[in-house]
């Protein structure tokens, strides 16, 4: 109601969903690695995801695993470790 007299702030898109996907996932998903992790450390994408999780953030899609899993693929500053092994190592700042 507040927000309708304009005593309230109007509640941000964001806030009502605020599951990560896409660019923001890759972005936290990035974040979370270096704040975990050096360079050169060996990561399963399972650990990671626990790691985003446990600092507080959702993933979204119906199976939060495979979104995480699918976008983690598409950071930079990661590289995948072998076909199908869901390990991935921190690249170097080079």
């Amino acid at each position: 109601m507040g927000e309708l007299l304009g005593i309230e702030d109007q509640l941000s898109i964001t806030d009502l969903h605020d599951d990560l996907r896409g660019q923001r996932l890759r972005e936290v998903a990035a974040k979370v690695i270096r704040q975990h992790f050096r360079e050169g450390d060996v990561v399963h994408y399972k650990q990671w995801f626990d790691l985003v999780v446990a600092d507080g953030y959702r993933i979204g899609g119906k199976n939060p695993a495979a979104t995480f899993l699918t976008q983690v693929a598409h950071i930079g500053t990661v590289e995948r470790m072998g076909r199908r092994s869901g390990l991935y190592r921190l690249k170097s700042a080079a």
